[in-house]
């Protein structure tokens, strides 16, 4: 994964709003859109203070520990 440019405060509320559409059903989400909604989070991440980059960091990890819900690993 390369490293994401931060976005500015419009690029911010775009990316915001992806990530609530791609959200508001989970159970109608396919493959892509999951990995969508993770680029989108991964761009906001970028733009982050310090303590939010290492929340993600530390979810990041805990889910590599989870099962793949979709069979494989990616």
């Amino acid at each position: 994964m390369g490293k994401a440019k931060p976005a500015s405060r419009r690029g911010n509320a775009e990316l915001h709003a992806q990530a609530v559409a791609l959200s508001l059903h989970p159970w109608n989400n396919s493959v892509a859109d999951w990995q969508a909604l993770e680029s989108v989070v991964t761009q906001l991440g970028a733009a982050a203070p310090k303590a939010a980059k290492d929340a993600v960091t530390s979810r990041q990890r805990s889910m590599k520990m989870m099962p793949n819900p979709f069979g494989g690993r990616s």
